[in-house]
This record gives structure tokens, sequence and C-alpha cells, in this order.
């Protein structure tokens, strides 16, 4: 059990790094703003699968770093106010997940892909 953990970790860390960070990252950002735009339930759910391995790598459970771990939730709860159709919390909620996906994207280019 301890090795298939050690697996998953792994493949969450190496997909918040470097290129597939890159890309992963800019495939979250591109799905949650087709999802709001089709008011697609189902392409926010990916979104959120794919805000994951950053949210894991790079948040924490004490301290400002808490709201890094939760960015998938917001990005669920966004999904979630689509399939009951609340345009306001469905726009609204996936904005920090957002911002950080840009900002973290800004920060890997920025840093020549070294890993953030």
């Amino acid at each position: 059990m301890q090795q298939i953990i050690n697996v998953v970790v792994g493949t969450l860390i190496y997909l918040s790094q470097g290129i597939p960070g890159l890309v992963v990252s800019g495939l979250a950002v591109i799905l949650m703003l087709l999802a709001l735009i089709r008011k697609d339930a189902s392409l926010m759910v990916t979104a959120a699968l794919c805000v994951l391995p950053i949210a894991y790598a790079f948040g924490a459970w004490v301290g400002i770093l808490l709201v890094v771990r939760l960015l998938p939730l917001f990005v669920l709860l966004s999904a979630f106010a689509i399939s009951r159709e609340e345009p306001v919390f469905a726009w609204i909620l996936p904005l920090s997940p957002f911002g950080y996906l840009l900002y973290f994207i800004f920060r890997l280019v920025s840093e020549n892909f070294s890993g953030v």
C-alpha cells in the first residue's frame, strides 16, 4: 500500500513542476473558461482534477497556504453552482483558482521551467 501512495505522490509532484506543470495548469485554465462559457459542470470537474496536483504540491494545512490546498474545492463548488444554474456563484468561486493558476504559469515561465 505504501508503494501505491508513493507512486501517486510522485506523480502529483511530477505534474506540478516544469513543462508538465505548465501543460496541466494551462489545461485547467482553459477547461475552467470553457466550463463557464458553455455552462458545463463536467468540464469544471475535469478542471478540478487538473488543479489537484498543483494544490497538493504547493499547498499546506497551516497558514495562508491552506487556501492553495483548497483550490480544487472552489472549482468543484463552481461545478455544483453550474449544475444548479446559479451563474453568480459559478463565476465568482473559480476566480481564486484562476488567479493562482495564472500566477503559477507566469512564475513557471519566468523561472525557465525549472520548477517553482
